[in-house]
């Protein structure tokens, strides 16, 4: 007994007509952009903060907006690893006050253009270890260097020298991060 091939031989591809070959361009080249439109809006929709950064952190208009107390929580970018407890504190009335980790330093201060204007500033003159002196000039330095203000949720950045060389963040002293809130004052 021979067996047969029902099936019979494989059939070539049948080729589309341009009937066929348009309307799948067009179905494609349409798909394409309605792809396009939905990315662009998930991504305006994620990145259209009205802001001027990619980090989300916003420029700061007047003093009242960081009148608060901050610790040093990153000195990566600082002039020396920060020693110690470095607070800034910010009032609305214009003033700002720094504990440096050896004196405390104070004077006006005010905003403008998201930079912070400081005017002569006061120190104790305690004698402190080599390390928290120099702690204590370049903090004097980085409030006198007029230095650059970002603002984002409960944290603040300062970035100043040349070429802004020099950044150091700060948080928002009582922030909760598990409560996403600051203690009442």
């Amino acid at each position: 007994m021979s067996s047969t091939n029902e099936a019979g031989p494989p059939t070539p591809p049948v080729a589309a007509g341009p009937r066929q070959t348009t309307a799948r361009s067009t179905a494609l080249a349409v798909g394409g952009v309605v792809a396009l439109v939905a990315l662009g809006v998930l991504v305006g929709s994620v990145w259209d903060r009205d802001d001027d950064s990619a980090n989300g952190s916003v420029p700061v208009g007047d003093l009242s907006q960081i009148a608060d107390s901050w610790l040093v929580v990153n000195d990566v970018s600082a002039p020396a690893p920060v020693v110690g407890t470095v607070r800034l504190e910010f009032s609305a009335d214009g003033r700002v006050a720094a504990e440096t980790g050896c004196n405390g330093v104070r004077g006006p201060a005010s905003v403008e253009d998201s930079v912070l204007v400081t005017g002569p500033l006061m120190s104790t003159r305690m004698a402190c270890e080599p390390a928290l002196m120099e702690q204590e000039r370049w903090v004097t330095e980085m409030l006198s260097s007029h230095p650059r203000l970002e603002l984002s949720g409960p944290y603040l950045a300062l970035h100043w020298g040349e070429g802004e060389q020099w950044w150091l963040g700060l948080e928002r002293e009582g922030w909760s991060e598990d409560t996403g809130t600051a203690p009442a004052s």
